[in-house]
């Protein structure tokens, strides 16, 4: 056979070229005027300015949009205010179903099937696992019958065929991008957890709460990922935002639990002596530094930066734990008359002053007063309530003394079970609890098992460091470190050291394992932990005296000081009253304690 002339060759090819040229160019037609709906969604608090492609709107606070938008790369520009909270391109397939474009992954979204069946007998439709969809800013989601609104109860036999069908339902969960991230810690998905605090924390620096996620989710990442991780993340933020307070703290908390405080020391007085002029880095070192110096540091800094919030905060918090509770008042009453964004992160530390200066009543009503002008449509925090039953001494409710604490109470309850807050704020002051109301409430529930620990810290340190085990990052949020750092030193005492590591680890205290070593061994005074509060040198002094009394020394002056700095009753004064103080190892059953 011989082989076709290169004429003939040629036609084919060119026949078979303008065939394939047709083919793309009727799939590119079709591609450019295919579009696919895009459901916009802002679970954020506060409303967005969104541009997508040639759409320009605005979401509200916790709301959503469907557009139908064209196929191929999609621009979305993310305005919070005159701030840009993300800037992306993302791409809209030709797949069909909806596209969720979910504002920093905030949104706690999920889809589930919804099985139907003709057969009306319970448990004929099995339960279907709802997958959280929340966490991404772009995504996939197929098809979905019902978008954010409730499938029906029952389907019409029109809408079905044979014994059993099914729906797809996209629904929206409350709670915000804390629901989000909880979500994602308690399926073990950290990094991506902690990759969605992490860009809330980057878009939204100033919202403390997600500041005080972002260092939770690094004490995850850390404990699951390793230290190293956690580090590599803190220290991109530390170099990204030189000027921001909180990214510096959570690398110098991480850089704590890694035990390489000497290397923080070090490179915060090489970057002051780079940059005598930075405020933020001068307020660091002299956190670092102890004594006089650091003191005196802080003081030049608040007379040369009259204007400067952060010195003025630094140095109030110095002089508090200095005892110095005259000096500190005034800069605290400024942080509060000018409208510090950050005084209430200060709340409990104005009212400890006022206590310690003989001004209880005072601390009770200014308070009171603040609480009760806080909107009705704003969150209150339930550390503001907790607070006030701290100044007030108890948790009643009952009479018209009492008004006040009946309307916090309500305030904060709204959706959670009820009686909830109340249990939580009478186990936070060692008063009795209902069981049968915390035993109704869902396991899972976060204030709950806070609740859980606090009652089992009034019966002995086993039981809470057991209770401790269902703790998850929402959990540890309603607990002082004062717990924390408690029951880590008593389980020190005991010789338990495994133990006391992995409380420090739980609740992410600043106290490093080894430094807790050398407390409670007697090597490293209490005071000169400067960056302690009252309530936490408190919890180390009595888990001293404790230490006194298992020796059989006279621990009489021990336990003075530890009621002398015990300002509001709490976790301490619970352990105070309702451990049962140690005994030398040869004492006889029966005997007293010293």
């Amino acid at each position: 056979m011989s082989a076709p002339s290169t004429s003939r060759l040629q036609g084919v090819l060119l026949l078979g070229g303008i065939g394939v040229c047709a083919v793309a160019i009727v799939g590119v037609t079709r591609t450019l005027g295919a579009r696919e709906d895009v459901l916009f969604v802002n679970g954020l608090d506060t409303p967005v300015t969104v541009t997508a492609g040639a759409e320009h709107f605005t979401l509200e606070a916790n709301g959503h949009q469907t557009l139908t938008m064209p196929v191929g790369p999609l621009d979305v520009d993310i305005q919070g205010g005159t701030d840009t909270l993300a800037h992306e391109t993302v791409f809209v397939t030709d797949e069909g179903g909806l596209f969720v474009y979910n504002v920093l992954g905030a949104a706690p979204l999920y889809t589930r099937t919804v099985l139907y069946s003709r057969a009306q007998t319970p448990g004929s439709v099995p339960e279907v696992t709802p997958q959280l969809v929340a966490g991404r800013s772009f995504q996939r989601v197929g098809r979905i019958d019902y978008v954010l609104t409730d499938p029906p109860q029952s389907l019409s036999s029109d809408d079905s065929s044979g014994k059993t069908t099914s729906r797809m339902h996209l629904g929206l969960a409350p709670g915000g991008w804390a629901t989000s991230a909880s979500w994602l810690f308690a399926m073990h998905r950290t990094v991506e957890g902690a990759r969605l605090v992490e860009g809330l924390w980057k878009a939204l620096p100033e919202l403390q709460d997600i500041s005080d996620a972002a260092s939770t989710a690094r004490i995850l990442l850390a404990r699951e990922e390793g230290t190293l991780a956690s580090l590599a993340v803190s220290r991109a933020a530390r170099d990204a935002r030189p000027d921001d307070l909180d990214g510096h703290r959570l690398w110098l908390n991480d850089m704590r639990r890694a035990g390489r405080m000497e290397e923080v020391r070090a490179y915060y007085k090489a970057a002051v002596e780079r940059d005598p002029g930075s405020v933020v880095l001068s307020v660091l070192l002299a956190r670092l530094e102890s004594g006089p110096e650091a003191t005196a540091r802080l003081e030049a800094l608040v007379r040369d930066h009259p204007g400067e919030r952060i010195p003025r905060r630094a140095l109030a918090v110095r002089y508090t734990r200095q005892q110095r509770w005259a000096d500190a008042l005034p800069l605290l009453e400024a942080m509060d008359r000018d409208g510090d964004p950050d005084y209430p992160r200060f709340q409990d530390t104005h009212a400890e002053t006022l206590v310690a200066l003989g001004r209880r009543e005072e601390a009770v009503r200014k308070l009171s007063e603040q609480l009760l002008e806080v909107d009705d449509k704003e969150d209150l925090p339930l550390a503001s309530v907790e607070l006030y039953a701290r100044l007030v001494g108890h948790s009643s409710q009952e009479g018209g003394k009492n008004a006040t604490m009946r309307q916090l109470v309500e305030r904060v309850q709204k959706e959670r079970p009820p009686g909830l807050v109340s249990e939580w704020l009478a186990a936070s002051l060692g008063e009795p609890v209902n069981a049968a109301k915390l035993g109704a409430v869902p396991e899972e529930n976060s204030l709950a098992i806070a609740t859980r620990v606090l009652v089992a810290l009034a019966e002995e340190p086993e039981f809470a460091a057991r209770a401790c085990a269902q703790l998850d990052s929402l959990g540890v949020r309603y607990l002082s470190p004062e717990v924390g750092l408690l029951l880590a030193a008593e389980f020190e005492r005991l010789g338990d050291g495994a133990l006391a590591a992995k409380m420090l680890d739980i609740f992410g205290t600043e106290l490093g394992y080894g430094e807790l070593q050398d407390v409670v061994n007697g090597k490293l005074p209490v005071e000169s932990l400067e960056t302690m509060d009252w309530g936490e040198r408190a919890a180390l002094h009595l888990v001293l005296a404790r230490k006194l009394d298992a020796q059989g020394k006279d621990s009489q002056a021990a336990y003075a000081l530890v009621k002398k700095e015990t300002l509001l009753p709490g976790p301490v004064t619970i352990a105070l009253q309702k451990w049962e103080r140690p005994k030398p190892s040869g004492a006889v059953a029966g005997d007293t304690v010293p």
